[in-house]
């Protein structure tokens, strides 16, 4: 038999007290039987047992197209939220493409977002708005880019669908004890280039690769944050970080929009890594 050591509130310990003095039974024994009948009932009623002490305060965080729920001890589930509609072979697709090609886009964009966020994925849940068969095919296309595990949740199954339509939500755990904290006196840098739709079947997004370099100086504390511009613009991203760092943007370079994740911007003192450009200032 092992020793166990806890800590209880006075309130539970003069409780045990109580109790043990009342049915004759040390305070020991008694937080054993207690914890045998937890167990047991865990155990044998499963699902319909949700006792009230197993569930912590979760604080819920909003973030773009995610959400963490932090379970304490700084560590988050991070639940992310992709979709593409009007892209691949189907007949009414507004951008023609290949979709071998629109699986490696979708997942260098969650490899971007998760690492700008520090999160790891575990699973990811895809669902279409297509015949099996061209969901399947698509399935199999993005789970060959994917380092985690994919799931095919639902697919269109009663009439033929015209235009193509994927959403992926991915779940990952995210490291808490790495911060975006952007300050004032910071540049900010763009690295990657904003691309367009029809610019993006051509070129490449950013490289995940560097990505990740720039996200590891963010753990290091060498570079302050790391965001990966969304389809609302460099502009956007860029107040975001200032706003955050609860200064005022100087932008040195005009506004562009295009696809998501194909760029990222850094806060930082100087240039962290060579191929950046200076697009602004947060002062």
């Amino acid at each position: 038999m092992r020793i166990v050591n806890l800590r209880l509130e006075d309130k539970i310990v003069e409780k045990l007290d109580e109790i043990s003095s009342k049915f004759l039974v040390s305070r020991s024994e008694l937080i054993r039987q207690a914890i045998v009948m937890y167990l047991s009932a865990l155990e044998n009623l499963g699902f319909y047992f949700k006792p009230s002490v197993l569930l912590p305060k979760l604080d819920v965080y909003e973030e773009r197209n995610s959400i963490s729920i932090d379970f304490g001890n700084f560590t988050s589930l991070t639940i992310l939220s992709f979709s593409y509609a009007g892209v691949g072979e189907k007949e009414n697709d507004w951008l023609k493409v290949k979709l071998e090609r629109v699986a490696e886009i979708l997942a260098n964009q969650v490899r971007v977002e998760s690492l700008t966020r520090f999160v790891e994925p575990f699973v990811g849940l895809l669902s279409t708005g297509n015949d099996i068969d061209y969901s399947l095919r698509f399935f199999k296309l993005l789970k060959s880019f994917l380092n985690f595990r994919l799931i095919l949740a639902s697919s269109e199954n009663i009439i033929e669908t015209k235009e193509s339509f994927f959403s992926l939500t991915v779940a990952g755990v995210r490291d808490m004890k790495v911060r975006n904290s952007p300050k004032r006196g910071e540049k900010i840098f763009l690295y990657g280039k904003i691309l367009k739709e029809k610019e993006l079947m051509k070129e490449r997004g950013v490289d995940a690769k560097l990505v990740e370099k720039l996200a590891e100086l963010v753990k290091n504390g060498k570079v302050s944050s790391i965001f990966a511009v969304k389809s609302d613009g460099l502009l956007q991203t860029c107040s975001m970080a200032a706003s955050l760092a609860g200064g005022k943007l100087v932008m040195k370079r005009r506004d562009e929009k295009g696809c998501p994740a194909t760029a990222v911007i850094v806060t930082a003192e100087e240039m962290p890594l060579s191929g950046g450009i200076e697009v602004g200032e947060i002062v």
